[in-house]
């Protein structure tokens, strides 16, 4: 997902702002519906904020998604830190019951 100007949106009860630029959400889609049901509601705008993501998804111009079966939140975030190019962009966010995570947004570091 991209913004083009920063992102301001409520975090953890406080509002917080994302510098303009492109970010990965790893997350997963083990629950009903499975990922077509999950990615449905992620490039929906008009529905209830429940999720970390969806503060996100709301305001980025454009989303877009790869989606890998069977694959894991944790070690899609970790292969992409591994590259360099990309860099945790917010502490805590989408993996707030992660141990080893820290964080499922990334932030691209061009």
């Amino acid at each position: 997902m991209r913004f083009e100007a920063p992102a301001v949106f409520s975090h953890k009860r406080a509002a917080t702002t994302l510098p303009a630029g492109w970010y990965a959400y790893c997350g997963s889609a083990y629950g009903p519906g499975g990922i077509r049901a999950r990615l449905r509601r992620h490039f929906r705008r008009d529905k209830t904020l429940h999720w970390h993501v969806d503060h996100l998804t709301v305001l980025a111009e454009p989303i877009e998604a790869l989606a890998i079966a069977q694959g894991s939140e944790c070690a899609i975030a970790a292969h992409l830190t591994r590259t360099r190019l990309f860099g945790p962009a917010l502490p805590g966010f989408g993996s707030s019951d992660c141990t080893t995570c820290p964080s499922h947004l990334l932030r691209w570091q061009s």
